[in-house]
């Protein structure tokens, strides 16, 4: 590698606009200004309006900063291909409209001092914390969370090295990476070290409508079905999740007991299903103390959450289902 090549490449996938992308692309400056770092925005969808925004914002950031763009393509084959064309030694992964901490750089130093650690991830935080929504949805993903703290595609640096050499992210996948561990699972099933630096967070706009909450709700879905897929596919076992699969459960049963009832018993077709949804809230005991303890005045939007999230979740299980069957 030339020894002028940067220490990182920090590599930030530019999907769909959003109001927060100058934010995003302006957090980039004091890193820049190190001279230890490239920024790579990636924009993968092809859409003109999108990239002619880009580069003026980029532009502003100086030579540091470089527009890669792509024919539209899946998320996994674009930041794949944002590494091949990196410089740096590490590359860290993140999108462009997530606000980067200033002391991201010394960070990396300190978590990848090792020789033997391949990779080190972070906790994405809220950036709209003025949008009860974010708010809630953000209460969620730090409880959720909890369940595996490993890397996914929006707070991560790799060794450039082995991510290559371990083929990177799946070229498919066309998710925007949260919760998303195929890679780390491939890592682990080689016993490589990869360590969660819960001070290492960033922060990342969440959806601020319920519409947004249920779409971002079904990429988890579907996001943590492949996850259990891949980790039986690669022997490590399951970590948990039953709490999930057992709403997932309970939904499909609200939904079958009245097609199979139907008019013969009208009584029970009626009054089952809505046993089956309350008994959503005991699964989600955890998750509305934790909202009851922190963010109080959440609560009523958590409690109908918690009755609209399983479903959400639930079709994201079953297109990951039918991807799997189709051999995606």
């Amino acid at each position: 590698m030339n020894s002028s090549a940067p220490a990182y490449s920090l590599i930030l996938l530019a999907g769909q606009k959003t109001a927060h992308m100058k934010a995003g692309l302006c957090s980039l400056a004091p890193l820049l200004s190190s001279g230890r770092c490239e920024a790579l925005v990636v924009a993968h969808r092809g859409e003109e309006d999108d990239l002619d925004m880009l580069r003026k914002l980029i532009q502003e950031l100086g030579p540091g900063a470089k527009l890669m763009p792509l024919p539209p393509c899946p998320a996994g084959a674009a930041r794949n291909q944002g590494a091949e064309q990196a410089r740096g030694e590490v590359v860290f992964f993140s999108q462009a409209d997530c606000m980067l901490p200033p002391d991201l750089l010394s960070r990396l130093d300190e978590a990848l001092a090792p020789a033997d650690r391949e990779a080190v991830a972070g906790p994405c935080r809220v950036a709209n914390r003025d949008e009860p929504l974010a708010m809630m949805m953000g209460a969620e993903l730090a409880w959720e969370r909890q369940d595996e703290e490993l890397p996914d595609a929006l707070c991560a640096a790799y060794r450039r090295r082995d991510f290559l050499q371990f083929g990177g992210f799946d070229p498919l996948d066309a998710a925007e990476g949260l919760e998303n561990y195929e890679l780390a699972y491939r890592l682990l099933a080689y016993d490589k070290e990869l360590y969660w630096d819960p001070e290492l967070q960033l922060r990342r706009p969440l959806p601020a409508t319920w519409g947004g909450c249920l779409s971002l709700a079904y990429q988890l879905g579907r996001n943590r079905f492949r996850n259990l897929l891949h980790r039986r596919r690669l022997g490590l076992g399951s970590p948990g999740g039953a709490r999930r699969f057992a709403q997932s459960f309970l939904v499909m049963l609200a939904v079958a007991i009245p097609l199979g009832l139907g008019a013969h018993d009208w009584q029970r077709a009626a009054t089952l299903p809505i046993i089956c949804l309350l008994l959503l809230y005991p699964l989600n005991r955890g998750f509305i103390k934790s909202v009851a303890h922190q963010e109080p005045h959440l609560l009523n939007r958590a409690l109908l959450w918690c009755l609209l999230r399983p479903w959400a979740w639930t079709l994201g299980m079953l297109k990951a289902s039918v991807d799997r069957i189709g051999g995606g």
